[in-house]
Order: C-alpha cells, then structure tokens, then sequence
C-alpha cells in the first residue's frame, strides 16, 4: 500500500512540473499564450535595425500599441533598461490597434551604437491580453539576442 501512494505521488509531481515547465517555457522565449513574438535575427551588431514580429495566437482579437517600448540587456538574472522608445522629445499615439486572431504585425527595432555587448531583449509595453489586462514583462518580450 505504501509503495504504491509513493508510485502516486512520484506520478502526480512528474506531470505537475511537467505541465508548469509547459505553461512558464513559452514566456521566456518571447511568447504567452496570447502573442508569439519574434525576431529576425540571434545576433545584431551595434548600429543594425532589428524586425520583431508580433503573432496573436490567442482565440480572440487583441489590442496593441508598438510605440512605446524598451531595450532591456540581462544582467545575470535581471533585466535592466539599456535604451526606450520613444526617444526624449518623441511621443507616441495611445490610441490602440486591433490584432485578430491569427494575424502578425512587424515593427523595427534600432540597436543604439552606445549600448554594451551583451545578451539583450525588447520588451513591448502596449500589448494587451485577452483579459483586457496588459501583458507582463515576459509575455511581452521577444525572444533574448546577442549585441555584438
């Protein structure tokens, strides 16, 4: 009887972390489950423009605004802000767009010469989630590049 409750819980912790590693996988790598965001490129030299693609992979149609967003460089665990858009004296529009379901945006992305080498991220802060809540950090992020 013992052996087979500690069969059971062996069981249920596997497919627990299991699922969890499915659920928290995809945010790490630029996705959520309402955008999958890429890039062009893994490696970009100080100076190049950059592509980003945003996906709505959610079942409904989702609102964004690509204006304002920020290059973030990893230091060990963190992320810090290495440069934002829009830049001083800029602005930027609030009003939203709608992204139905299925549907792609592309937006460009400038690597400015000052930044150091590092591993680095851009982190879109208009986007929305199918909630109506604004998607966090990891969710709104592509996937991480090299500067170089």
């Amino acid at each position: 009887m013992e052996l087979r409750r500690k069969r059971a819980t062996t069981i249920v912790s596997v497919v627990a972390m299991t699922l969890l590693g499915g659920c928290i996988g995809p945010f790490a790598r630029g996705s959520s489950r309402d955008y999958a965001i890429t890039v062009n490129r893994d490696t970009y030299t100080r100076g190049n423009t950059g592509e980003a693609t945003i996906k709505n992979v959610s079942d409904k149609t989702l609102e964004y605004n690509l204006c304002q967003r920020r290059l973030e460089r990893q230091e060990n665990k963190y992320w810090i802000v290495a440069f934002e858009w829009p830049t001083a004296g800029g602005t930027c529009t609030t009003e939203s767009r709608r992204l139905a379901k299925g549907e792609s945006v592309n937006t460009f992305f400038e690597i400015p010469r000052g930044v150091p080498t590092d591993t680095y991220r851009v982190m879109f802060t208009g986007l929305t989630r199918k909630d109506g809540r604004s998607a966090g950090p990891d969710e709104a992020s592509t996937p991480t590049f090299k500067v170089q």
